[in-house]
């Protein structure tokens, strides 16, 4: 049912597509504006000269947030989307030589830490504490839409809210567990995706290591 309101989205990236497919759900009635020839954003290729890139992106996180969106509109992403997991994630190659894989299982991710003379152990007790900062995000971030500070200190609690380690970086979380460069530099590149730096972000960010 349309509301008889009306929505101009701007750009046709994931988001702004995302935005405006949930909108129309919501009875909006919404009109696109995208300065490129092409929608999708990143999500694109370039062709030159007889050679094609791909712009990205490189990795697709929450597929079920994205699964979601098409499950409202009565669809299923898989029909539209295929997903194939790739293993490993990536390959991490160091100035001294040394691969690291970055892998998906906790257990194999841990293995790979004796490459650089990490303890396992380390990896095993980081990946618990991400796991756990995603489990804290996820109920409030992703599942509710909480924004700001004050939206989620009023759902979490003061209790709750500061599990968040709040005191540290993503870097500073990270070293609490791993003593190797090698691997905290592996963790560390994560928050690269969304712009920013290891030594700025804080240490929540973490999560995206699950």
């Amino acid at each position: 049912m349309e509301t008889g309101r009306n929505v101009i989205v701007i750009g046709a990236g994931l988001g702004g597509l995302s935005a405006a497919i949930s909108l129309v759900q919501q009875g909006y009635r919404v009109t696109i504006h995208e300065r490129n020839d092409k929608i999708g954003g990143k999500l694109n290729v370039l062709e030159a000269e007889g050679y094609t890139f791909d712009l990205g992106p490189s990795i697709l996180t929450l597929p079920h947030i994205f699964g979601r969106l098409f499950e409202r509109s009565g669809r299923r992403m898989e029909d539209y989307i295929p997903i194939r997991p790739v293993r490993p994630h990536w390959r991490n190659f160091f100035e001294d030589g040394t691969v690291v894989d970055l892998d998906p299982d906790p257990d194999r991710m841990a293995e790979e830490a004796r490459k650089v003379g990490e303890d396992p152990e380390n990896v095993r007790r980081f990946l618990k504490y991400s796991a756990e900062l995603y489990d804290l995000v996820n109920e409030g971030y992703f599942e509710q839409g909480l924004d700001t500070a004050r939206d989620f200190r009023r759902f979490y609690g003061l209790g709750k809210f500061l599990r968040f380690d709040l005191l540290r970086t993503m870097h500073g979380g990270a070293a609490r567990f791993l003593k190797t460069r090698h691997m905290r530099d592996v963790f560390d590149y994560f928050i690269k995706y969304v712009g920013s730096s290891a030594f700025h972000a804080p240490a929540f960010m973490n999560c995206m290591a699950t």
